[in-house]
């Protein structure tokens, strides 16, 4: 097993620095072209997160976002917003035909806007049209214009339609602005045919354009940053490791914890430093949840483990509140998960220390609740008086009773006439008269 939590490490490290190795060196004055269109997901903003941590590294002079889509995914819209104004490289949007709804947001989110002639932009209702979505929405909208210098009255039109805009759209009309009407109102900084000429307006035509190109790495990250599917992995970590406590020494469990794990790194958003900081407490944890399979009882080992675990999975996920419940999720998954499938495993030395074996059987000389009914119908003497109850013997036996409720004295002849669990239920046994 320890072999093969090194070669995982030399992998898994390998894997880290290979991916953190930045691209060729651009000149200083450069922009990064980071297009979006069609429909706004989770890979999108994958997408977007690399190109502004790579314009950032790289020290380009701004970073234009051409924007053409319907609109998509509000939460996927919202991780973008707050990647946009995060970033320190200055970002412009251009509008190259429509940033409609989700769209309307990202273009906001950019701290200059630019449009193609014939574009447009707003559109942005939520669906549903509820009163609490128009008003979470309609507020972040607001800001996020203000924040820029756009106008965020515009804004708001372009959400909640109750009160349209005068002039533009009337009472109970949504919002959308052509690219003439964007720069009348404040929402763009003018119109532009190509990118050059975008750039132009802001003494940058000069410069070097870099584009970069969505491809299937931020398709893969957008699915592993999914709650539901991040909820699932800290499941199937946690579920390996409680397979490998009871399978000790298999080796199984820890690789598949390693496996989920890496792909959780993979998926997050911390800089290198952080990461291997991360990587090296992922690793810890498990090394010492090998070192207490080796040597059950000892019990540091795994205490340290299980921190050194949910402190490294908690950082994984970004650390918020949305990591908690994650981990949370995750945990109870995990338990299900393994109540299903964990019977099914052998046992290890460590689990049978952790699990009661004992068991109190008949062979061992336990008993359980004595079984009164052989004494059904049975006659007896009272030993005590039963006021209602008393002692009896039946036989050689003696007998807690209860009298059918009429006092009964002592050395008196009973009968049995009911026994419920260990309630024994007697009356007098009548006199017999002997025949004329």
């Amino acid at each position: 097993m320890t072999r093969l939590l090194r070669l995982f490490t030399v992998v898994f490290c390998l894997a880290v620095f290979g991916l953190a190795v930045p691209a060729a060196a651009v000149q200083a004055d450069s922009v990064r072209i980071l297009p979006i269109s069609g429909d706004i997901d989770d890979g999108q903003a994958a997408f977007l997160q690399r190109g502004l941590r790579q314009a950032e590294e790289e020290g380009d002079a701004a970073v234009v976002i051409p924007i053409n889509t319907l609109g998509g995914r509000v939460d996927s819209a919202l991780k973008i917003r707050d990647l946009l104004m995060a970033s320190n490289v200055p970002t412009i949007a251009y509008v190259t035909s429509r940033a409609w709804s989700a769209g309307a947001l990202i273009a906001l989110s950019c701290r200059h806007i630019i449009m193609a002639p014939g574009s447009s932009i707003g559109a942005a209702e939520p669906i549903p049209n509820t009163e609490k979505n128009i008003a979470a929405l309609k507020a972040e909208f607001s800001a996020t214009a203000a924040e820029n210098g756009h106008n965020p009255s515009v804004a708001e039109a372009m959400v909640d339609k109750t009160n349209g805009y005068p002039d533009y759209a009337e009472a109970g009309k949504i919002l959308a602005l052509s690219d003439s009407q964007a720069k009348e109102l404040n929402v763009s900084d003018g119109s532009a045919d190509t990118i050059s000429e975008a750039l132009d307006l802001y003494s940058m035509g000069d410069a070097s354009l870099v584009y970069v190109d969505k491809d299937w790495r931020d398709e893969v990250i957008g699915v592993l940053q999914n709650p539901y599917v991040r909820t699932l992995f800290v499941a199937l970590i946690i579920a390996a490791l409680l397979a490998e406590i009871k399978m000790a020494g298999i080796g199984a469990g820890i690789a598949t914890a390693f496996v989920f794990g890496g792909l959780l790194l993979f998926s997050g958003n911390e800089s290198l430093a952080v990461d291997l900081k991360i990587i090296a407490a992922f690793l810890i944890s498990l090394l010492c949840i090998g070192l207490e399979l080796a040597s059950p009882g000892v019990g540091i080992f795994g205490l340290a483990g299980v921190v050194l675990l949910y402190g490294s999975l908690f950082f994984m996920l970004g650390a918020t509140y949305e990591a908690v419940y994650i981990l949370a999720g995750g945990t109870v998954l995990a338990i299900i998960l393994f109540y299903l499938v964990g019977r099914h495993l052998p046992k290890s030395r460590l689990f049978d220390k952790l699990t009661l074996k004992n068991r109190s059987t008949k062979e061992k000389g336990y008993t359980a609740q004595a079984d009164y009914s052989k004494y059904l119908y049975e006659r007896g003497k009272t030993i005590t008086i039963l006021r209602p109850s008393g002692t009896i013997r039946i036989g050689k036996d003696r007998v807690d009773a209860v009298s059918n409720g009429s006092f009964i004295g002592r050395d008196v002849i009973v009968r049995v006439v009911k026994v419920e669990g260990g309630r024994v239920v007697v009356e007098p046994e009548p006199e017999r008269h002997p025949k004329p």
